[in-house]
């Protein structure tokens, strides 16, 4: 995964919903025992390559997030190119709990003066990489940075396990012949942070997949669609309330297909180096035929 592609799936996670409230890899009392200053502690979010959490200051916060690569150069080779990509504007520090290649940053300030309040740590044990952050309101101590890493670092035991990365890299929303169309070349990267969002790269494109409640209809997402300065065309085939978006006038080059069924709604997006062509737009329409009976 290229690091703008791993920015865009960072991004992808921090605006997904909070469905689930509780995080199998992060024992909350860890944290209000640790950063008892702050707590008490509370999941926003949990899945099982995900979990966030904050406190009553929501500018208070500690997370991480997994990615699993399809080999462990190519996991090895992600998170050097993110060292490589935060290196001019950062504080780095190494921080081998988090892998041969582990390390800790913290962004500096326009003035060059390092932020000390937030630090971010990155990755991998094997194919399963790991990003994580911590934002406190006052400067970040040695004690605190080794706690966070730790709790961080200890969700990396996935690694070894064949069926917690399966879990982590399994979206039934995706049929895997539809992507490779999609995803010809490349290594791949999947992220899942829960059963309804899904994240899968190569290369420079990315698919992305979401599930949701939503008491809008189709005609509020085809001007949603619409206001980003798309062509939008129905799809009669996948019911009433479906369409496609692409040839997008602001943006990055992309595609979207949006299937509203009652209250659920499923937006499959494609995002390549270059406009979709008609083939990767009519593969879309058939990744989401099959997403839309899961």
């Amino acid at each position: 995964m290229t690091k703008p592609l791993l920015a865009c799936g960072l991004l992808l996670l921090a605006s997904m919903p909070a469905t689930a409230q509780k995080c199998a890899a992060i024992d909350i009392t860890m944290l209000n025992k640790g950063f008892a200053h702050v707590a008490p502690w509370r999941v926003m979010s949990g899945g099982p390559g995900q979990c966030s959490f904050t406190t009553r200051h929501s500018s208070v916060n500690l997370g991480f997030s997994h990615m699993v690569m399809q080999s462990r150069e190519a996991a090895d080779a992600s998170t050097a190119q993110m060292r490589e990509a935060v290196a001019p504007t950062s504080a780095i520090e190494p921080m081998l709990s988090l892998g041969d290649n582990g390390f800790t940053y913290q962004p500096k300030k326009p003035n060059g003066q390092v932020d000390r309040t937030s630090m971010f740590f990155s990755g991998h044990r094997g194919t399963l990489t790991v990003s994580g952050y911590l934002n406190l309101k006052e400067p970040i101590t040695p004690d605190q940075r080794i706690l966070a890493g730790n709790l961080i670092a200890s969700t990396l035991g996935a690694a070894s396990s064949p069926k917690a990365l399966a879990k982590e890299s399994n979206c039934r929303y995706l049929d895997a012949g539809l992507v490779k169309r999609l995803l010809p070349s490349g290594d791949m990267a999947t992220i899942v942070p829960d059963a309804n969002n899904c994240i899968v790269s190569a290369g420079n494109s990315v698919i992305t997949v979401a599930v949701s409640n939503d008491k809008r209809g189709f005609g509020d997402a085809e001007r949603i669609l619409k206001n980003e300065g798309c062509s939008v065309d129905t799809l009669s085939s996948l019911g009433k309330g479906a369409g496609i978006s692409y040839r997008c006038r602001s943006g990055n080059p992309r595609a979207e297909v949006v299937v509203v069924n009652g209250s659920r709604w499923l937006r499959i997006l494609y995002a390549p180096p270059a406009e979709p062509t008609a083939g990767e737009r009519e593969a879309l329409v058939e990744l989401a035929r099959f997403a839309a009976t899961k």
